[in-house]
């Protein structure tokens, strides 16, 4: 045996061991294969399909664990969940249908609880609307003088809202505010809140009555529960006379004759100034007061300003009289209260207008 032949036996052997040790210990070959930086690996040559295997072993475990622990978990409520069950769950539904999720978004304000039961628990959806005014919008100012003035039986309630609304009713046409004001028409339907309810008990409830975190389905369930007493019929009793502001006005002027003209009769000495002005309000010949004094002094009727100079100013009518069972007319309440008013106004501006004078 010469050399060559030794060394080429000699690799041989050594060969022969080394393959011998790689079958007896299989951690060798596992982490050879685990090792996504082998260059093995990277070129595909590799172990072949038992690398493959192995290294889709971890993977499959990890994907089992996730699994196994998801079952665990709460199961996120369904569509046909109640509210309650929804807003008393500590989870927040995430996998669960679309409808599920609103649910579980509408929750966060289920806050209410129906009044009559407070088991019934309740979500609100807020909106601003105009109110159902359009069943009144084309009842003029004589339609509610026919109303008021009829004999008949009827609400108390409905009797005081015919009262507001010939009061209101547009009878005199304000030229300050003839063109609408940012895209709005002066006596147009007023815009108020209006709040809906979808409950727990799968009922919903349209414009309700709030009352702190409990809720009422009508008003009438609400003057019921807080002692509210109901509406009295009762027989109306014709009204008449009906009188715009000016009308009201004129009889003020006729006993701000009386009050002025007592003040100059007074054995007082005056300063002139303050006589002049206090001459210069009253009407001899009528035994009134000049035009539209004290508001406008001076013989010009600018009715239209003054909307603007009295704090009482309607443009609509007011009955003055009524009558009922026993045939006598007698001064409606609402007249006096709105004559008693601006009475006290005209007496305020003629006393503003002497303390100048009078220093």
């Amino acid at each position: 045996m010469n050399i060559r032949k030794f060394w080429r036996l000699s690799c041989l052997t050594v060969a022969s061991f080394f393959w011998a040790s790689s079958e007896s210990n299989p951690q060798f070959s596992i982490a050879q294969s685990a090792n996504p930086d082998s260059s093995a690996d990277a070129n595909g040559e590799g172990f072949g399909d038992e690398s493959s295997s192995s290294a889709v072993a971890p993977e499959s475990s990890s994907a089992a664990e996730i699994e196994s622990s998801s079952t665990d978990a709460p199961i996120p409520p369904s569509s046909s969940s109640t509210v309650s069950e929804v807003s008393s769950s500590s989870e927040t539904p995430s996998l669960g249908s679309s409808s599920s999720s609103i649910a579980g978004s509408s929750s966060s304000a289920a806050s209410y609880i129906l009044a009559r039961d407070p088991s019934v628990t309740c979500y609100a959806n807020s909106y601003m609307g105009t109110t159902a005014c359009s069943s009144t919008k084309d009842i003029s100012c004589e339609d509610y003088k026919k109303y008021l003035g009829s004999d008949t039986t009827l609400s108390e309630k409905i009797i005081s809202r015919w009262e507001s609304a010939l009061q209101s009713c547009g009878a005199v046409k304000d030229l300050f505010r003839e063109e609408p004001l940012y895209g709005i028409s002066y006596g147009g339907c007023p815009m108020r809140m209006f709040v809906d309810m979808k409950c727990s008990n799968d009922s919903s409830y349209s414009d309700v009555k709030l009352d702190g975190k409990k809720f009422y389905t009508s008003q009438k369930e609400y003057d019921e529960a807080h002692g509210v007493a109901p509406d009295v019929i009762v027989k109306n009793c014709p009204q008449g006379d009906f009188a715009l502001f000016t009308d009201v006005l004129a009889d003020v002027q006729k006993k701000l004759y009386e009050i002025v003209s007592g003040w100059l009769m007074e054995n007082v000495e005056r300063d002139p100034l303050e006589q002049d002005y206090l001459d210069s309000l009253l009407d001899y010949d009528n035994k009134t007061l000049k035009g539209r004094a004290p508001y406008i002094v001076g013989d010009v009727d600018e009715d239209a300003r003054l909307s603007l100079l009295s704090n009482y100013w309607f443009d609509g009518y007011i009955a003055k009289t009524k009558t009922c069972e026993d045939g006598t007319p007698v001064i409606t309440e609402r007249y006096k209260e709105k004559y008693n008013a601006i009475l006290a106004e005209c007496l305020k501006i003629i006393e503003a207008n002497l303390k100048p004078v009078s220093k």
